[in-house]
């Protein structure tokens, strides 16, 4: 093999340590057209592949670096060992890959998000996945997907309606779909089992379709829904006025997560804990819903002791609308954003409900909850904003 050039960020483990953890990884010429590159990872890096041939990307992965653990020259690799293959003539980019289906690519990624996010999250993707991209998709190879024919089944999510708001809403709708998709086809490229991911990377999704839902109940309408509730089902959603948190979240929360004065949040759509301070009807509220349960009980169930399913929360919210006469019909999901809604009203700051809310960005809040900051915004200028002594008359004077 030709000598190769030496990198001294990249070629021994201590230079690597010094290196800062980043998405990209960091890149080193073998020869033109083709890079060795290492990803810096929050516990350990790994070993990538470009090459640049015929008009298209190739990247691939090759394995672990040996940062913590010893080289094997298969699973984890030394810098020698890394070279070694992306010089040689079965180097991953240059060589034919096993054919691996849209299915292939989707069931890795449900192993992978059941690792980080709630399960009703999941299910709810697994639902969009089998009703819009496993029928077409599932046994088709990751390797072989095209742009065009990506595109037309994107535009093919959409029905033909001259009615602006039914079309805005599918569009909506076909972006969630296609979020999903992307993200396992994202997940399959980085795990080496697609050699490029251009085909994917062209698709454009839908502009200015998904506008905020902005229903949200009064502390009247509240008390109504509340009371049309049986029992066990007022605790869930109590839960959620009181805390303003996810069914997911709510679903998983366990007796030990609950203390005197607050709520911890162990299990986050964003995969991030956070802790929710109660009010004081909060409080007495979750000292009587885990009263003489165990610590890793489920603070709420179903009179029966089982747990809740998310389709048999969506047909109780059906019932107890129609029950308290409740126009539009709530969800369950209008509860947490009552949370919100509430604390606004009365001039919390944006950034707060952003924590409490678990918001990845403050531009989520803001987006979600814009129509009520501009009244907030409105009062407090009305109240704050003062006089300048200025009458009718003495502007006649200085304007004749």
């Amino acid at each position: 093999m030709p000598r190769q050039p030496r990198n001294s960020r990249l070629q021994t483990r201590a230079a690597r340590a010094k290196l800062k953890p980043q998405h990209e990884p960091y890149w080193h010429e073998v020869q033109p057209g083709l890079h060795l590159g290492y990803r810096k990872g929050a516990k350990s890096g790994k070993w990538y592949l470009r090459e640049f041939r015929a008009g298209r990307r190739w990247k691939r992965r090759l394995g672990l670096a040996d940062d913590s653990l010893p080289a094997d020259g298969a699973a984890v690799l030394s810098w020698k060992q890394a070279i070694k293959i992306a010089v040689g003539d079965q180097r991953p980019t240059a060589t034919a890959t096993d054919a691996y289906t849209v299915g292939d690519a989707l069931e890795a990624y449900w192993v992978s998000r059941m690792a980080r996010s709630t399960i009703g999250s999941v299910e709810t993707d697994q639902a969009k996945a089998a009703a819009s991209i496993m029928p077409r998709w599932a046994a088709h190879d990751v390797n072989k997907l095209e742009s065009a024919e990506l595109r037309r089944w994107f535009s093919a999510l959409i029905p033909e309606t001259a009615d602006p708001e039914i079309k805005r809403r599918a569009q909506a709708t076909a972006n969630r779909t296609w979020a999903v998709f992307r993200a396992a086809l994202n997940q399959a490229f980085g795990d080496g089992k697609a050699t490029s991911d251009l085909a994917w990377r062209r698709i454009r999704p839908y502009r200015n379709v998904d506008r905020a839902r902005t229903r949200n109940l009064t502390s009247a309408e509240a008390r109504r829904a509340l009371n049309a509730m049986p029992p066990d089902f007022r605790s869930l959603a109590r839960g959620a006025l009181n805390t303003g948190m996810r069914l997911g979240e709510l679903l998983a929360l366990r007796v030990s997560d609950v203390d005197a004065a607050k709520v911890t949040v162990r299990h986050s759509k964003s995969g991030k804990a956070r802790t929710i301070p109660l009010s004081e009807e909060g409080e007495q509220f979750f000292a009587q819903v885990t009263a003489g349960k165990a610590g890793d009980e489920l603070v709420f169930t179903r009179a029966d002791g089982q747990k809740w399913y998310s389709m048999e929360v969506s047909r109780q919210m059906a019932r107890v609308s129609k029950n308290a006469k409740l126009e539009p019909p709530v969800r369950f999901h209008d509860l947490r954003r009552s949370y919100a809604s509430l604390l606004i009203n009365a001039g919390t700051d944006a950034e707060i409900i952003r924590d409490l809310l678990g918001h990845a960005d403050l531009r989520m809040t803001t987006r979600a909850y814009a129509h009520l900051r501009d009244r907030t915004l409105a009062k407090a200028v009305e109240r704050n904003l003062p006089s300048f002594g200025l009458e009718d008359q003495n502007v006649r004077k200085l304007h004749p």
